[in-house]
């Protein structure tokens, strides 16, 4: 089975909307995301500006992806 880390950073600022930027990355084991997104939650706290970080494992649907290809 191969699972996916879903990492979501975001970044506020003053007088700026919230920003997500959300990446992907495949691992082949359920122990080795887990253990790349117990690394990964953090937070940053700069003078008006603060990043954020939220990482989760969860269990690729290779059905739904094959139906989903686009060309």
């Amino acid at each position: 089975m191969t699972y996916i880390l879903l990492i979501i950073l975001t970044l506020t600022g003053p007088n700026q909307e919230l920003k997500n930027i959300e990446l992907s990355i495949p691992y082949p084991s359920k122990e080795a995301c887990l253990e790349a997104s117990n690394m990964i939650d953090f937070s940053f706290k700069f003078p008006g500006t603060e990043i954020n970080t939220y990482a989760k494992c969860i269990l690729k649907d290779t059905k739904l992806d094959e139906d989903n290809l686009e060309t």
